[in-house]
């Protein structure tokens, strides 16, 4: 292990001081390569784990997400029995085995339980591969590792490498794998540097790494998550991603981030933080261009609280207890993980009682208050910023590569003509966030059951743009440009999981809409747009009432909402997921005392759902001669679409 020598003495040997840690970039690139991975594993964990919830019911999945998210209580025991080279080991090192069985096997239910242990497990082994580095150098390497993986997935349009086949999926596996093994072999073979006392008050500053991830994850890193709320194209939300992360990288990198603080003003940063992720994420949020600023902002705070709350664990000096409080700290930082981004996802099909948006609110309050406890210790920071961290955040610029490569790349499919004049298939389905039923985050096989039926028209629903429950990719801008369609967005439940029109006709108008609602479940909602067919037009809907055989008031409700904004206009086609049955109080009143009609009457009423019932119509209005009904099986969703051709009238 290297030393250095603070003096030296006649006649005697030179004075030992503290350790160094070891030269080069091995050990940023280990804390970036482990951050972005781990963001990676959270991320295919979190459909698997819905699917699991599906399965299994709502209790044994509670127990087991549970299990798993306090696996990092085990990393103390790890260390007392194999020491810190084998704490790195079995989190780090075990981190990256599962990213590299995750790409060879696909994600499964089994991979996605094992690798969010190993997850929480790999959080505390970070803060034993950064020791000797100042908070500043730890935060800078764990921004750094998010913007390239934001860059990478920016390449593959944010549906994650680990759900696909190819070449360049395992190319982008191996280079994250390859680049954190030799960095692990570095950190091993340089041996452990040793950790001073630590306080009980300095574990605290490790947990602040899980509401950092948490907001990473469903706000601040999100491409998706800018493009649906900001209401921006992808390649601008990414943009302004990379505007926030260079700032982040930059300030970190200029001092100002060393000098030492009062501790209410962390919390004054950590609230400020936790309003605007809360205003701009959740159910009840605000959307719009605010949004940008909101991240961009949030980016520099989040990333300036995590290297003030981390420089405590970190310190290398100092007198307290064993250094295993640092791992239990850490272990609270990813249950923290936990308690932000499973409630937020289940928000988005069951009830909470409250708004979701307090969530990602408190994240950011609570990463203010672990930097305060931080900060009030006193002093200024270690160290300032390596100089390699001053050239990551110049070097910010090099991460929009990922938004060249998705800009410039071609949409694969080309959408299909009418099939004759003033005739238009339209195709209603809900898509289960493109999660298939084996629990695979699959777009692809929506698009080609879409592409199968030829149709002109798409309905949605559940369509996700960063919902958690898509492993927070852009579906729909995914089948969007996959189909050679326009899209059109409505959103529901929040910002990132609703309803969605793809196109290939003339867009004379749209617009969306949300139900009234009393209590703090699922808000939903409808999209609709005026389409061009020939010389006249045809107004289309897509809508997803509430579930559950206890909610047809409810749906009742909604029902009424939907036929007030529709007003009776001619050449209608309103379909979506009614969540109700053949002969249900909530479909006689579609067409009760309306002009509209279900496309499926006086024909056969096929299964739209996988577990034999039906729940998915189409209705069509005066002006609307429906020619042709299907509802073709698939595995691609828990739903099969509904197919209908329609000939529009003048």
């Amino acid at each position: 292990m290297a030393s250095t020598d603070v003096g030296t003495r006649t006649g005697g040997p030179a004075a030992a001081g503290p350790p160094i840690v070891p030269q080069g970039p091995a050990r940023l690139a280990l804390i970036a390569v482990t951050v972005a991975v781990l963001a990676q594993t959270l991320r295919f964990s979190l459909p698997q784990l819905d699917h699991f919830a599906d399965e299994a019911g709502t209790a044994a999945a509670a127990g087991a997400v549970l299990a798993v998210y306090l696996a990092g209580f085990a990393a103390p025991l790890i260390r007392r029995f194999a020491g810190p080279r084998g704490l790195l080991l079995a989190g780090v090192g075990g981190l990256f085995a599962v990213r590299l069985l995750a790409q060879a096997l696909d994600p499964r239910t089994w991979l996605a339980f094992a690798g969010t242990a190993i997850g929480m497990i790999a959080v505390a082994a970070l803060y034993e591969g950064a020791r000797g580095l100042s908070g500043v150098g730890f935060a800078t390497a764990t921004v750094a590792g998010l913007s390239i993986d934001g860059a990478v997935r920016m390449c593959f349009a944010t549906w994650d490498p680990v759900w696909r086949d190819g070449i360049g999926p395992w190319l982008a596996c191996l280079a994250f794998v390859g680049v954190g093994a030799a960095a692990l072999y570095r950190e091993l073979a340089s041996g452990p540097v040793t950790a001073p006392g630590v306080s009980w008050r300095d574990a605290l500053g490790a947990a602040a790494f899980g509401p950092f991830l948490a907001l990473q994850i469903l706000v601040l890193a999100s491409p998706a998550f800018v493009a649906s709320s900001g209401w921006q194209s992808l390649t601008g939300a990414h943009v302004a991603i990379v505007i926030g992360q260079g700032l982040a990288l930059a300030f970190l990198a200029s001092g100002l981030a060393v000098r030492a603080v009062p501790g209410g003003v962390c919390v004054l940063g950590g609230t400020v933080l936790g309003v605007g992720a809360g205003a701009v994420a959740g159910t009840y949020a605000v959307s719009g261009i605010e949004v940008v600023p909101v991240v961009i902002v949030g980016q520099v705070l989040s990333a300036w609280l995590l290297a003030v709350a981390c420089r405590a664990p970190l310190r290398r000096a100092g007198t307290g207890g064993p250094v295993w409080r640092v791992d239990a700290g850490a272990a609270l930082g990813g249950l923290l993980v936990a308690a932000i981004l499973i409630p937020y996802q289940v928000s988005a099909v069951s009830p909470l009682p409250v708004p979701n948006n307090l969530l990602p609110g408190l994240a950011g309050i609570l990463l203010g208050a672990l930097a305060a406890i931080a900060a009030a210790r006193g002093g200024p920071l270690p160290a300032r910023a390596p100089l390699r961290a001053l050239t990551a955040g110049a070097a910010a610029l090099v991460l929009l590569a990922g938004t060249l490569v998705f800009t410039v790349a071609a949409p694969d499919g080309e959408a299909p003509a009418a099939p004759a004049a003033g005739q238009v298939r339209v195709l209603s389905y809900n898509i289960h966030d493109a999660v298939n039923q084996s629990g695979r985050l699959d777009p692809e096989g929506v698009a080609r059951v879409i592409e199968g039926q030829r149709a002109q028209v798409v309905l949605l629903q559940e369509a996700g743009r960063g919902s958690l429950l898509s492993g927070t990719s852009d579906v729909a801008v995914w089948l969007s440009r996959r189909l050679g369609m326009k899209l059109i967005w409505g959103p529901a439940a929040d910002g990132q999981f609703g309803n969605a029109i793809l196109t290939s006709l003339p867009v004379r108008s749209s617009g969306t809409g949300r139900m009234p609602k009393g209590d703090w479940s699922q808000i939903r909602g409808y999209v609709w747009a005026r389409l061009a067919v020939g010389p006249t037009t045809v107004d289309v809907w897509s809508t997803h009432l509430e579930g559950g055989d206890d909610r047809g008031g409810e749906r009742a409700r909604e029902i009424a909402a939907l036929l007030r904004a529709w007003g009776g206009a001619p050449r209608t086609i309103i379909g979506g997921d009614f969540n109700a049955g053949p002969g249900s109080p909530e479909l006689t009143a579609m067409t009760d005392g309306t002009d509209l009609r279900n496309t499926a009457i006086g024909g056969e009423q096929y299964p739209t759902r996988s577990d034999g019932t039906s729940t998915d119509w189409v209705f069509g209005s005066d002006g609307v001669l429906v020619t042709d009904y299907d509802v073709p099986e698939s595995d691609a969703s828990d739903h099969y679409p509904v197919a209908v051709t329609v000939r529009i009238g003048r």
